[in-house]
């Protein structure tokens, strides 16, 4: 609830005196009303696991069958019971999982399923260095909670890094003749020409840190 309590209390200018009887008494009643819509918006906070009393965030954690990590944020904590049943709602599909990862801070994630090179009931998931190291019980806890019951999960970290690559073209023309003589006039041998063009292109990495 947004109010505007100084647009709200606006008195004529001539009333308006700074430390004035009238301005003491409409300072007193806008810190009364202002207590006044914050009990009146408090039970609409509770429904928010965002806004609600931590005490209350625990009861809807235990309905929606949340269970607070150690050593997870409370912000955390709170996205995950909020969020619980669009989680559990997309937990079979690769667009879920990355959505999910989003929302709890961890946009950079690459899914790959039936790798090649590995059992067909793998999933890769690839990670932030930063976020696997810093977060790794919550990742667990997500496959855990979230994971499909007949497939595997590992973890894969990336690295995000910035990369400037100026391109510079270095071209280069080549041209060979090979001519054969023939000496006893049969056509056996005729002269030959063959042309060759070539291009090369170099790009130097700069590293930046």
């Amino acid at each position: 609830m947004n109010i505007n309590w100084q647009v709200l209390t606006k008195m004529p200018y001539w009333l308006a005196r700074p430390a004035s009887e009238l301005d003491k008494l409409r300072q007193g009643a806008v810190i009364y009303w202002q207590r006044v819509a914050d009990m009146l918006a408090w039970p609409a906070k509770q429904l928010d696991p965002m806004t609600a009393e931590l005490e209350l965030v625990n009861l809807l954690a235990w309905e929606r069958d949340i269970t607070q990590i150690p050593n997870e944020t409370e912000l955390m904590y709170r996205t995950r019971v909020k969020y619980a049943l669009p989680f559990a709602k997309g937990a079979g599909s690769k667009s879920g999982w990355i959505d999910m990862f989003e929302k709890l801070g961890m946009p950079w994630i690459t899914i790959d399923e039936r790798i090649s090179t590995v059992d067909w009931d793998v999933v890769s998931l690839q990670l932030l260095d930063a976020d696997l190291g810093e977060r790794q019980n919550l990742i667990g806890a997500l496959c855990r909670q979230y994971g499909r019951t007949t497939r595997r999960y590992e973890y894969v970290t990336i690295a995000k890094q910035t990369v400037a690559a100026p391109p510079k073209n270095f071209d280069g023309d080549g041209e060979f003749t090979i001519a054969k003589l023939n000496t006893n006039l049969l056509p056996t041998n005729r002269f030959m020409t063959m042309d060759s063009h070539a291009e090369f292109t170099v790009a130097n990495v700069k590293q930046e840190y």
